[in-house]
């Protein structure tokens, strides 16, 4: 584990000491005219500027007071036209070395070795996004991964309706949690998320089985202040079109420090979010011409978080959650199934160049499997990371996840490895 640890970071300092030449800006910086670091602390984690920015629908404040016709270059008889290089953009993101613990088997009978993966290409993303119009903007992002296309986010945003910031609509594939202190997207550690945001209703196995944080088809307004933001949505589940006769609803509040009001702390946040829906399985199912009952499991979603930022160098964010689901695993009797866990991530940047994380997740259920007493849910780790920034878009982190689940020690795989990520 030592030697793996020392070459990729002697990897790290190889590849930043050939960084000095190395240039490239996103849309929003070609479209603005303002520096990647603006709007992020660390990319892709938005600052409370960055954050502003995105609920304007990626309009400067207060544009929807202004003349929108200076923001296109174009006027093709009223068509206003941009540039399409300030709504084009490209996400890379590759893991040139990875080493597993108790990862690799030679042989049935012997004991587990470390397994190394070598120059991984995870994903490449093409991304177009940016206003099109006064207070009318749009996100799409399309992935390709494992030899196979898909649509992550994808929708439009509807701004200062009535030319007030307290009306605003986003439809599409959309975030419950895109305002919440602790968003799960976003993070200052991209390759991490809070997984307690990513457990599924009904164990994932009924016919809208949605976690918290994921992209759904759906609604969702929002309105904004300067010291608070409180949103409502609603959503069919996984597809646009509804699986079943329910639907999932969540809301939240939350309230933000403004500019002076304690020095240093400005933009830190606190959270109440809440979702709740009914998942189901047989809907319309028939077995010889029988109908077969359909099952359902309502299901909800508490979450106080909190967001600390000082001084532009500390961001740390923490997120309790509670679940309940009164048939967690669709059957006839149903019966009450609860779980609770936290998600922690903090980040402190010494400098412009450098950026120290740790991540830690921890959730349990309250029911127990017979046969060991323990959780039937039960998940624990902790990541230490080191981000090496070589130019405001361009990312180089070193994450050692260690995992302290209450298994069998011969079960538990640490991960080492090294993350590239660029955005342009």
């Amino acid at each position: 584990m030592k030697k793996s640890f020392l070459i990729t970071v002697f990897t790290v300092f190889a590849i930043c000491g050939l960084s000095n030449t190395l240039f490239a800006t996103s849309q929003w910086a070609r479209k603005t005219g303002l520096s990647c670091n603006s709007c992020h602390i660390v990319f892709p984690r938005l600052n409370s500027f960055g954050e502003e920015y995105l609920k304007n629908g990626y309009q400067l404040m207060n544009t929807y007071k202004k003349d929108y016709k200076e923001a296109y270059p174009v006027d093709a008889g009223g068509v206003l036209l941009d540039e399409v290089s300030n709504i084009f953009g490209f996400r890379l993101n590759m893991t040139p070395i990875e080493l597993d613990t108790k990862s690799f088997l030679k042989d049935a009978g012997e004991t587990k070795t470390s397994k190394w993966t070598i120059g991984n290409a995870v994903w490449l993303q093409a991304f177009v996004a940016g206003s099109i119009y006064k207070d009318i903007s749009f996100f799409s992002e399309l992935e390709y991964a494992k030899s196979a296309f898909k649509f992550n986010w994808f929708y439009f945003n509807f701004t200062n309706i009535l030319n007030t910031p307290y009306v605003n609509f986003q439809v599409g594939n959309i975030s419950p949690m895109e305002f919440a202190s602790y968003p799960n997207r976003l993070p200052q550690l991209p390759n991490l998320k809070g997984e307690v945001f990513l457990l599924k209703a009904s164990n994932g196995k009924g016919e809208s089985s949605m976690d918290m944080s994921s992209a759904r088809p759906g609604i969702q307004y929002f309105g904004k202040y300067d010291w608070a933001t409180i949103y409502a949505g609603i959503s069919p589940g996984v597809s646009a079109a509804s699986v079943n006769q329910y639907m999932n609803y969540w809301g939240g509040l939350v309230l933000k420090l403004p500019e002076n009001v304690i020095k240093g702390f400005d933009g830190s946040s606190f959270t109440l979010h809440y979702y709740t829906g009914t998942d189901t399985k047989y809907t319309g199912t028939e077995a010889a011409g029988t109908q077969i009952p359909q099952l359902s499991n309502s299901f909800t979603r508490f979450s106080p978080q909190i967001n600390v930022r000082y001084n532009d160098a500390w961001d740390i964010q923490a997120a309790y959650v509670t679940g309940t689901d009164d048939n967690y695993s669709l059957v006839t009797a149903k019966k009450d199934f609860k779980y609770s866990g936290v998600a922690v991530e903090a980040g402190f940047m010494p400098s412009e160049i450098w950026h120290l994380g740790l991540h830690y997740d921890n959730y349990s259920s309250e029911d127990k499997v017979a046969a060991t007493g323990k959780p039937v849910l039960d998940f624990q780790r902790i990541v230490p990371s080191v981000t090496y920034v070589i130019n405001q878009n361009i990312r180089f982190t070193v994450y050692y996840e260690k995992n302290l689940t209450d298994i069998d020690e011969n079960l538990k795989v640490d991960k080492t490895y090294l993350n590239v990520r660029v955005m342009f």
